[in-house]
């Protein structure tokens, strides 16, 4: 009766709060694993080398939103400096075997937005199920096929956790209030980011345009190469801009265009966050309302929304060597990027360039 009475008072209470204040009282997410199929962990059993570096990159992305909003005053020193060297030189050197919890990495950062954080760690299952499909040599084209389209549908079932599927327009992601302080205040952070964001997505490459077992994984471990050869020398080697799917993993893209529309909308969400949470501007009181309003925009089918041509072209007008240049069948040395580091360029809804945002 005791617990009956607190909850009813409690619902009271939250009733007579505004709605956006009541909104940042409660979170009602759960977790959900992986949908059980033969393919799981696949890429886990043979892609080791590959897959343990997906554990450096969720500790990457949670210590980020860790430190940059528990220590916003010494971000720049932590994240430019301590934690780079820490990524760089040890933990992707030797990564963990088995994900990592980050409610241990980066508890307040939980605490503050854990609907944003369970988006990004459906999202991530999604990307991991893909690579055990890809990677699965029991399985011909009609079975990836098949296994993509289950894996696509168990995903869209969470609709509170779901990135839409149509994709969204970069003016949600840098033409904002806050858009831009992370990659102006953090350069070398944010260009290992988007090299992580660029090994995601460059991974499936090898594995769909591979003819046998051996070639794929001669083509993963040179992709992995690739992604280490850009870390000397940073920011210089990393991409210049966000490396768009359509651009990194063609192949790919064209054969599963709904799971590169969703992988591009969640490392977009990426960038808002960091946004949020680094620029100064922003009222700490007003930081979750943000990342909600944001992760609602990103779950939902209107708002920003480009056609599908329209981010095919757009990928292709910010040029491959701006984005980290392709994943398979590369030269020896990086490419040169053609546009200025961080460089904004507008785009309407079918991908036309329409000149550069000036913020």
């Amino acid at each position: 009766m005791r617990r009956v009475l607190i909850s009813t008072l409690a619902a009271l209470s939250l009733a007579s709060l505004p709605a956006r204040e009541a909104r940042a009282q409660w979170s009602t997410v759960y977790e959900q694993f992986y949908r059980p199929a033969a393919h799981n962990f696949v890429f886990h059993r043979d892609y080791p080398a590959a897959d343990r570096l997906f554990n450096a990159f969720d500790y990457g992305h949670a210590i980020l939103y860790e430190r940059l909003w528990t220590h916003p005053q010494q971000a720049q020193r932590l994240l430019e400096v301590e934690s780079y060297a820490f990524l760089t030189e040890e933990l992707l050197n030797r990564p963990p075997r088995l994900p990592l919890a980050e409610d241990a990495i980066a508890p307040m950062y939980g605490r503050l937005a854990p609907e944003a954080r369970a988006m990004f760690d459906w999202a991530h299952l999604l990307h991991r199920q893909v690579y055990d499909i890809l990677a699965d040599e029991r399985l011909d084209d009609a079975g990836k096929d098949r296994e993509m389209k289950r894996a696509l549908e168990y995903y869209r079932e969470r609709t509170d956790l779901a990135f839409s599927s149509h994709p969204k327009n970069m003016s949600l992601m840098q033409e904002q209030p806050y858009s831009l302080a992370f990659r102006q205040r953090f350069p070398k952070f944010n260009g290992l980011i988007w090299a992580y964001h660029w090994l995601q997505v460059g991974l499936y490459e090898p594995l769909v345009v591979g003819r046998t077992a051996a070639e794929r994984q001669a083509g993963v471990a040179a992709t992995v190469a690739r992604f280490r050869q850009m870390i000397p020398g940073a920011p210089d080697g990393f991409p210049a801009l966000m490396p768009m799917t359509p651009a990194i993993a063609p192949t790919f893209t064209k054969r599963w265009p709904e799971a590169a529309i969703i992988f591009d909308n969640l490392h977009s969400m990426h960038d808002v966050i960091s946004d949020i949470l680094a620029n100064e501007t922003v009222p700490r009181d007003r930081k979750r309302a943000l990342i909600l309003d944001a992760a609602r925009a990103y779950r939902d089918d209107t708002t920003d929304v480009m056609t599908v041509a329209g981010w095919l072209r757009m990928s292709t007008t910010m040029g491959l060597q701006n984005q980290g240049g392709p994943s398979v069948g590369f030269l020896p040395a990086l490419p040169k990027p053609t546009m200025a580091r961080g460089a904004v360029m507008r785009h309407d809804k079918d991908g036309n360039p329409i000149g550069e945002h000036h913020h």
